[in-house]
């Protein structure tokens, strides 16, 4: 698939219209989570999901390799490939990123033998589901949208999640590597992301798809919060 580039829209537009709509799901704000950020949520309690968490994570690397293969321009493909690479751990398999989010999950005191091998909660694979089918079905720039503006580019809430496993929760920094090291990593790749979208998403048709997938990703990720709740209170 490639991005129509018919008619031509203002790029700064298309920045702040999809800056509008990540900005308007907070999962920051969310009740449960202000009692989370608190240390009020015992730790056991937060152990089924972080022993999910690994699957989202790996299943990550699905998403880049379909907008990938989506992809005429190579400049979006090359970005991709760099970017699968660093989730695999650019070479490395104890840098893989599931290995980082499995170091986190055991220090909170999940048992996890496999991490490849776990029994994500229903919500982590609706998540997988809905986002993968977005980034193989849409168009390559859609998909990019999707996942620098609804995942990416949300760096402040792993920022957040990160300060709270370490303030209330006692976990060390090694322990948090995976939420500590997105910050960097992840603002740069939004970053050059967010270049190719300006560059690529050029109809008001492709624009108006790039908003939905960002809004179909924030939705699914609203029910994997909803899923974390729920998991707590069982």
């Amino acid at each position: 698939m490639s991005a129509s580039t018919t008619t031509a829209l203002d790029p700064d537009r298309v920045v702040k219209e999809l800056e509008e709509v990540t900005r308007s799901v907070l999962f920051e704000e969310r009740p449960f989570m202000q009692q989370f950020a608190q240390g009020l949520i015992p730790k056991e309690k937060l152990v089924p999901f972080a022993t999910s968490y690994p699957f989202q994570v790996d299943q990550f690397k699905r998403f880049i390799a379909a907008v990938y293969a989506n992809a005429t321009p190579r400049d979006v493909r090359e970005l991709m490939l760099e970017n699968l690479w660093e989730e695999h751990g650019e070479g490395d398999d104890d840098r893989d990123h599931i290995q980082l989010v499995t170091r986190f999950a055991r220090a909170l005191g999940a048992d996890i033998p496999d991490p490849f091998d776990v029994e994500p909660i229903p919500e982590s694979r609706q998540w997988v589901d809905r986002i993968l089918k977005l980034c193989m079905e849409e168009d390559f720039v859609v998909g990019l949208a999707a996942l620098s503006y609804g995942i990416e580019a949300r760096t402040w809430t792993m920022a957040f999640l990160g300060q709270i496993y370490r303030d209330q929760y006692g976990l060390s920094e090694h322990d948090l590597e995976f939420f500590f090291m997105h910050l960097e990593a992840d603002e740069e790749h939004a970053g050059r992301a967010i270049e190719m979208i300006r560059k690529y998403c050029t109809t008001e048709e492709l624009l108006e798809r790039c908003k939905w997938g960002v809004r179909e990703v924030l939705d699914a990720t609203t029910a994997v919060a909803q899923g974390f709740e729920r998991t707590v209170s069982s």
